[in-house]
This record gives structure tokens, C-alpha cells and sequence, in this order.
């Protein structure tokens, strides 16, 4: 009976201290408060034992369709997500935390990254996998204009004769004190676990959902996928790096390193992800100011974060050193217009594609239980407004 287990998309709560905060944001993590815009901070603490496979892929579909789902409202808001993959003491890791950030892509890589192997016995180490979720996971300080959110998503209870790690009520209720909600996700039907689920999700003030054990998921596919993937790969020329080195690091090195990063993502993104999600990563290339790491000089420009002028000439694109100041403001200037109508044409492409998908889904709606991307969506809608963001 080797089924069991989860996917990684885990939960987050915060530390009780801004210091205590401090202590686990790693480079690359968010420290500021959003400066008033709605912010919403999603921690997917996900089972990747080998029973998971399905929730796994159905999530490496639908994770960018949930995040589209929050950032096209009125408001705009900034969506920040975070990982904790988890299995048991005897697989290859208990768990994998990344850390709440910006750059959606490094999660949609990390989460591309996640082989369901492992388990064996029916418990997991659910109870280090949700403390990490809230205690490791690289929450913002509490704000009122974050709405920070954790779903605990797998099909096996916990090992509760682990007793050195803290009981899963007790982070539960660790993370409501501190402005997290905790929502558990259900797969399957093995005895033990929805009680378990229930009673998480009741301490963490979430809801809790039973979906089928591969996940539930429904990607409709539509006539418009490979054109918009198309023009999301072109959004990703438009990328250009900038940047000083770092300790020993040239700023050549330096930029070098960030744009074969970004060109490895790019082609593991064409060659790997269901064409559904390259769909939908198109789509959020073009509402998402923050689309980019922070390497983009494009993006730095574009939002009036980078100032061109002020740039060191060790920190600019290798093919803007040589111009002069007009040249180089011309060279942005183009790439910056180029992108913005790429962007439009994407969202044209989006609204048919919007449309057609709809009507799918209104021919199937009376045959499809509730799957993970419904419930996280489900979920999000009624707890961003209890967080009295207005979206």
C-alpha cells in the first residue's frame, strides 16, 4: 500500500516578531510591507509522496490560473506565494521550504520540479511540514493590506507519535495569532485524515475541502493556448539584465548568470509545462507589473524603480555600455513599447480564450466535483474579503 501522499504547496504563518521574521528571510524573500496596495500571500504546504502524483500535476496546470484569478480584479494586487513540499523521515527529505516571494516563476519552477515518490506508511510528518509552513515560510509582518493564506494539501494524517515536533493544532492556532489563516485540502478518502483536516482547519479558522484523490482537476484546453504561449515566450525576450556583481562576482558574471537563468526557465517552461499553464503564465506576464525578478532593467524602468541614468557602467546590459545616454534611452524606450504591445495582444487573445472556456465549463459543470483549483479559488474568495481587502 504505497499510496500516500501530497503535494507541495504549503502553509505559512508568521513569526511572532518582525526580528523573528527577519531571522529566516533568505535573498530573494520579500521584507517590505506593500505600502498600502492589497497584497495576498499564498503558502501551499503540498505531500509529494508517491500517492500525490495526480494533485501534483493537476497543480503544475492550475497554480498560475489561481494566481490570475486574484491579480485581474480591479484592485490590481500584488500576489506573493511560497512552497513547502513534504514527505517522511525515511524519504529523500522530511521537507522542502520555499520561502513567500514575488517571483512567481521560481515558484511555478520549483513547483515543475516536484516528483510524487516516497511514503509507504500511511502517516507523514504533516506536523514538521505545517510548522515550517508557518514558521519558515518568510511571511511579511502583519499589515492590514496582506491577506496571508496557507493551504495544507496532502491525504495521509500526521505521525502524532512525533513528539519533539510541535502538534499540528497547536501551529494551527500559532498561526491565527498571528494574521495566517489555514485551509486543508483533502485527497482521497483514507481513514484518519479528514478528522485530522478538520480539526486543523477549524483551529486555523479555515475551511476544509474533500476532492478527489488525483487532484479533480479540469484543464480545458482551447483553440488560442499555442498562440498565447507563443507570445509569453516573446514577452520573455523583451527580459534584459542588469545589475553589479556580488562579492566575488563580476557584474558581467553576474548578468551573465541571471540571463541564462532566465533563458533555462523560459525554454523548461516551453518543453515542460501542459500548455493550459503556458497559457496562463502568458496571461500573467501581462497583468502583473512585477512579472520579473528584479534583474529586469525593462521591468526596473517600465515601474520607475531604476533610474537609467543612475546606473553604474558595470551594472548595465553588456550592449547598452558602449552607447551613449539618448542611445540607451532609446534602446529601453523600444523594449519597453515593444513588450507593452505584445501585452495588448495577449489580452485580446485572453478574453476569447476567457470566453471559451466558460462556456466549457458551463457544458460540464453538473459532471466535475470540486478539484483543487476550484477549492483554492473558493477559498480565496471568501477569505480575502473576511481580511477586508477589496478586490
Amino acid at each position: 500500500m504505497r499510496l500516500a501522499k501530497r503535494l507541495l504547496i504549503g502553509g505559512a504563518v508568521l513569526l511572532a516578531t518582525t526580528a523573528a521574521r527577519a531571522q529566516n528571510d533568505p535573498a530573494g524573500q520579500v521584507k517590505d510591507v506593500a505600502g498600502g496596495k492589497p497584497t495576498i500571500e499564498l503558502v501551499f504546504v503540498i505531500d509529494t509522496t508517491g500517492s500525490m502524483g495526480g494533485l501534483i500535476d493537476g497543480a503544475k496546470q492550475k497554480i498560475w490560473g489561481i494566481v490570475n484569478e486574484v491579480m485581474k480584479s480591479p484592485a490590481k494586487p500584488e500576489v506573493r506565494m511560497g512552497l513547502v513540499a513534504y514527505r517522511d523521515h525515511e524519504d529523500a527529505y522530511v521537507t522542502q521550504v520555499l520561502p513567500v516571494t514575488r517571483d512567481l516563476d521560481k515558484v511555478y519552477s520549483t513547483l515543475m520540479a516536484y516528483k510524487a515518490d516516497g511514503g509507504g506508511d500511511t502517516p507523514e510528518d504533516v506536523r514538521q511540514a505545517l510548522a515550517d509552513g508557518v514558521h519558515k515560510a518568510g511571511w511579511s509582518p502583519r499589515s492590514s493590506n496582506i491577506a496571508q493564506i496557507l493551504f495544507l494539501v496532502g491525504d495521509a494524517p500526521p505521525h502524532d507519535d512525533y513528539g519533539n515536533e510541535p502538534d499540528t493544532i497547536t501551529t494551527a492556532s500559532a498561526a491565527v495569532k498571528a494574521g495566517i489563516i489555514v485551509n486543508t485540502i483533502q485527497c482521497g478518502d483514507l481513514p484518519g485524515t479528514g478528522d485530522v483536516w478538520r480539526r486543523i482547519c477549524r483551529a486555523g479558522e479555515g475551511q476544509y475541502f474533500a476532492i478527489a484523490q488525483d487532484g479533480g482537476v479540469v484543464a480545458i484546453a482551447t483553440p488560442f493556448d499555442a498562440e498565447l504561449s507563443q507570445l509569453g515566450t516573446k514577452v520573455g525576450e523583451t527580459y534584459m539584465a542588469y545589475g553589479g556583481g556580488m562579492g566575488m562576482l563580476s557584474g558581467l558574471a553576474f548578468r551573465s548568470n541571471k540571463a541564462a537563468a532566465h533563458r533555462k526557465l523560459e525554454g523548461n517552461v516551453a518543453l515542460a509545462a501542459p500548455a493550459t499553464a503556458r497559457a496562463e503564465r502568458a496571461f500573467n506576464k501581462a497583468i502583473n507589473a512585477a512579472a520579473y525578478d528584479d534583474s529586469d532593467l525593462i521591468q526596473g524602468v517600465e515601474n520607475g524603480t531604476v533610474k537609467l541614468d543612475a546606473l553604474k557602467q558595470d551594472e548595465l546590459p553588456d550592449e547598452l555600455q558602449k552607447l551613449s545616454a539618448d542611445e540607451r534611452k532609446k534602446v529601453i524606450a523600444g523594449k519597453i513599447e515593444e513588450r507593452k504591445k505584445i501585452r495588448e495582444q495577449i489580452l485580446e487573445l485572453a478574453k476569447k480564450r476567457d470566453a471559451f472556456i466558460l462556456e466549457e465549463r458551463q457544458k460540464q459543470s453538473a459532471k466535475n466535483p470540486t478539484g483543487f483549483d476550484q477549492a483554492v479559488s473558493e477559498a480565496l474568495k471568501v477569505q480575502i474579503a473576511r481580511k477586508g481587502l477589496k478586490l
